[in-house]
């Protein structure tokens, strides 16, 4: 591959995987230790750049129009679709209630006399109200919520410095070395970039092996995790599990800046997050526009009010059990398509498990607990 096509695919993935679950991550380094959260963001950043791969080599060897849902159609029946289709689903569901919950600690920042019903009211009418726009209204909404992300990195890491280090935090917490993996993997997961970086790969002609363009898009997004988390634990009064509500006694223009970033990021992120649920409700099921955007607009909002209101709690079930099984999808789709070499192979199936022991594990903590 040509390197500009590197640098695209590297970009495109990394576009993808930047969002708004780094906002979890400090209070994760804090509560399981840095080291700890470094070994999560290495082993499953390689685990998840192993499942785009496979992903994107299934794409090109089919060179057919079928995504994932199609594909595990095709390879796992209508149990793999369904399967499938609720784990997509009802996953990007529960992201709409953590940015919810995020976005309403912004709207706090910003106001801090308000009530936090006003703030939580604020935010939802202002990300609901778009989802009965065209999709042509909001399909360039993800750039803007990456240059503002990348703005909240910059401002805190900078305003930081030098107490830009883990000091103070332990190397490692034995009574929670499990959870940084559903936060960590809701904060990388991106398979949804393999789709526009085959459809690049395809204009290009590009052949090449994929490796090493997505997995420098995922090392790329483990390093500006670091430096969000490193800031904040180096500049934060309170490490609160949302990062947003921990920043009260931040100087005024300071928390002014990071809550209108922040806002925004949040909002851009969730609008195109909508507008998957809306296409998969309206073309895979066939429900009718109003019925599909209904329920993208009052489920959330009712999922808060029924008790599901804690960030890392969401963030958590999200990444641990919903996004684990769009992994494991991934490779069973991947298994059954490619001719696979025994070391990939085993490869795999050690990804796989970890998925599956992870996804296992997030069930049974959330209804537990």
């Amino acid at each position: 591959m040509k390197g500009g096509g590197s640098f695209k695919t590297a970009a495109i993935v990394a576009a993808a995987a930047v969002g708004d679950g780094i906002f979890a991550l400090p209070y994760v380094f804090y509560q399981a230790g840095w080291l700890v959260s470094l070994f999560y963001l290495v082993v499953l950043g390689a685990f998840v750049s192993a499942a785009h791969v496979v992903y994107l080599e299934t794409l090109e060897k089919l060179g057919e129009k079928e995504r994932l849902l199609g594909l595990a159609r095709r390879y796992l029946g209508a149990p793999g679709f369904w399967a499938g289709f609720i784990a997509i689903v009802v996953g990007l569901l529960l992201t709409l209630v953590a940015y919810l919950i995020l976005g309403t600690q912004f709207v706090r920042l910003a106001l801090p006399a308000a009530p936090s019903t006003v703030g939580f009211l604020i935010f939802w009418l202002f990300v609901s109200l778009p989802v009965f726009l065209d999709d042509r209204h909001v399909v360039d909404l993800e750039l803007v919520g990456i240059v503002c992300t990348a703005a909240i990195i910059i401002l805190i890491f900078a305003s930081a410095w030098p107490n830009v280090v883990f000091a103070g935090v332990p190397a490692v917490n034995s009574k929670n070395l499990f959870l940084p993996f559903g936060a960590v993997l809701f904060a990388l997961a991106g398979w949804t970039s393999v789709e526009p970086a085959y459809e690049s790969r395809k204009r290009s002609g590009s052949t090449s092996d994929p490796w090493r363009a997505l997995a420098v898009g995922t090392f790329f997004v483990a390093v500006l995790y670091v430096m969000f988390a490193s800031g904040i634990l180096g500049s934060a009064p309170a490490i609160s599990p949302d990062t947003a509500s921990g920043l009260a006694a931040w100087p005024v223009w300071k928390k002014e800046i990071l809550a209108v970033f922040g806002l925004i990021a949040v909002a851009t992120v969730y609008l195109p997050v909508s507008r998957e649920i809306k296409n998969s409700l309206e073309k895979d099921l066939r429900w009718n526009r109003f019925a599909a955007r209904s329920l993208i607009v009052l489920a959330p909002p009712a999922l808060v009010w029924l008790g599901l209101n804690n960030f890392l709690v969401v963030v958590g079930l999200v990444g641990g059990l919903f996004l684990s099984s769009q992994y494991l999808l991934i490779i069973s789709v991947g298994r059954r398509a490619l001719a696979l070499s025994p070391v990939k192979r085993f490869l795999l199936d050690l990804a796989a498990g970890v998925f599956a022991i992870a996804a296992v594990y997030e069930l049974w903590t959330f209804i537990v607990h």
